[in-house]
């Protein structure tokens, strides 16, 4: 029947790209679902088009049958994730403050107190939320948990490659004239050390992103929704 084709084709548009056999047995399983259900209704005397408007209506998502996708309580998985995220940004301002010593990484410095305002602005708003509504504290959403794994594992790897092109670009501007023509590299002095060493040091203050994507599907799983509750 194509209304129901259709309406199978549009449960599954977010997998279409998805030629797993999961993915492929699942859609011809609702599919067949629905021809059987429509079949019963037409059976008892239900008329066709009825039958398919019923069907349809019967099933309008099939997130929570995919394994890979988790029900979740998202209000809680947001609330903690901008939590987390204020923490990191507040530790690696700490960590920028002493550089102002030596009149370095002031735009780090203003970049990072903009960033906690702005964070903690909105985690005081969630908290606000949550006070007001507490049901909204059961609110769900289906995430998917491999796509978390996924990204958390391409965020190290562009991580890894920036920080990488980082020192590759630093050493070529420091002692690039040095390596080239075999020359001794000198360091006049503690100052010139520290400077040269924060150069270095500043692109890791970037590890704060890898290590979000790295969080996200440890609350994923800690906020699942299980049957019991």
């Amino acid at each position: 029947m194509k209304p129901l084709q259709q309406h199978v084709d549009q449960l599954f548009r977010r997998y279409a790209k998805d030629t797993s056999d999961q993915i492929q047995d699942l859609k011809r399983e609702v599919l067949s679902n629905l021809e059987a259900k429509v079949a019963d209704l037409t059976a008892n005397g239900v008329e066709q088009r009825e039958a398919i408007r019923q069907a349809v209506q019967s099933i309008t998502s099939v997130d929570h049958l995919i394994d890979r996708n988790r029900n979740i309580f998202v209000f809680s998985y947001c609330l903690e994730f901008v939590q987390i995220t204020l923490l990191y940004l507040l530790i690696a301002w700490i960590i920028v403050l002493p550089l102002q010593i030596i009149h370095m990484g002031s735009m780090l410095h203003l970049l990072l107190l903009i960033s906690i305002a702005v964070v903690g602005l909105l985690y005081i708003t969630l908290l606000i939320i949550k006070r007001m509504k507490p049901g909204i504290m059961q609110k769900t959403a289906v995430l998917d948990l491999q796509a978390a794994f996924r990204f958390r594992k391409i965020g190290w790897l562009i991580w890894g490659l920036f920080v990488l092109v980082w020192l590759l670009f630093t050493t070529a501007l420091e002692f690039g004239s040095n390596i080239w023509f075999w020359r001794q590299v000198k360091i006049g002095g503690p100052y010139q050390f520290a400077v040269l060493a924060v150069r270095y040091a500043l692109p890791f203050f970037s590890v704060i992103l890898p290590m979000l994507l790295h969080v996200s599907p440890k609350l994923i799983m800690k906020y699942e929704v299980h049957e019991d509750e």
